[in-house]
């Protein structure tokens, strides 16, 4: 079982989109997949899909530990293989309930390694598009890396990187239990065909690969690996919310430079799981794109 929590600095770049856009291709796929809502105050990625059943429980429940069985708070989507916590804390309780617990940071990790979780290939988790308690329980649950999402705006990734490599810093501890950080896989989204868009995609590689960030308070590790998949700024990305459905449904051959949404989402899922890839060509490959 893999999981991948997807962060982003702040609100508004495009983290629940994307997650729940890679789980339903992971889903249709053929892999089992789980997409959980860890944004508590804007419950977007549990909201793009409709749902076949709901829970009577869900993130709250589930971390509140007020469930018997975590079964209870799985729901099912509208789409084949995937199933959806949905998030249910309008009123923000949990960061201030995990911030107190004893093993608050752990609680989401330790969930999971529960049997009724075992039925999954893939585990998605969306958080807030912000730092704090909520975010470092999803970092801390991943099983090899995590997905930064950001746009290309310098101010924000400078904050991004220094954001996360804090909250990396934080959780240095838990090394000392067995528990290994994650890599943070940075995803681009929003590029537009600017001279402004290039300079800033321009500088931001130059960080990353150059390792133009201070990473001594973690052993000077790599923390960060920009993919090689960028989303650019289309309707098409919109349209998903719009259709309540998979965006690589939608568009899957394109006679525009860019690629088709189908083959964006299969060169990230690619990038992410290169274990199934064979499955991944095998899924473009049906809905027409190229591989």
């Amino acid at each position: 079982m893999k999981i991948l929590p997807v962060i982003s600095p702040k609100g508004g770049e495009g983290k629940s989109t994307f997650a729940a856009y890679l789980a339903g291709f992971l889903a249709d796929a053929g892999l089992r997949t789980l997409l959980i809502d860890g944004d508590y105050s804007q419950p977007t990625a549990s909201s793009i899909y409709s749902l076949n059943y709901e829970a009577p429980a869900g993130l709250y429940e589930l971390l509140m530990q007020m469930v018997p069985e975590p079964a209870q708070a799985i729901s099912h989507s509208s789409i084949t293989n995937l199933d959806v916590i949905i998030s249910n804390d309008p009123d923000e309780m949990l960061p201030t309930a995990m911030l107190h617990a004893p093993d608050g940071r752990l609680r989401l990790r330790n969930v999971l390694q529960h049997p009724a979780f075992a039925q999954y290939d893939t585990i998605i988790v969306d958080s807030k598009g912000a730092t704090g308690v909520m975010v470092e329980l999803t970092l801390l649950s991943a099983t090899g890396r995590a997905m930064g999402i950001v746009k290309p705006v310098l101010p924000d990734v400078r904050e991004f990187l220094r954001g996360s490599i804090r909250m990396l810093t934080r959780l240095q501890p838990f090394e000392n239990y067995g528990i290994c950080l994650p890599e943070i896989a940075i995803l681009v989204n929003c590029i537009e065909n600017t001279i402004l868009d290039r300079v800033s995609l321009a500088e931001l590689t130059a960080i990353v690969t150059n390792k133009r960030y201070d990473t001594s308070s973690l052993g000077k590790r790599d923390v960060y690996h920009l993919l090689n998949t960028r989303i650019d700024s289309l309707d098409i990305y919109k349209l998903g919310h719009v259709k309540a459905q998979p965006v690589h449904r939608l568009e899957c051959k394109t006679n525009r430079k860019s690629p088709a949404a189908a083959e964006t989402m299969h060169s990230l899922a690619s990038e992410l799981f290169p274990e199934w890839r064979i499955q991944f060509d095998a899924l473009l490959e049906s809905l027409g794109g190229n591989v």
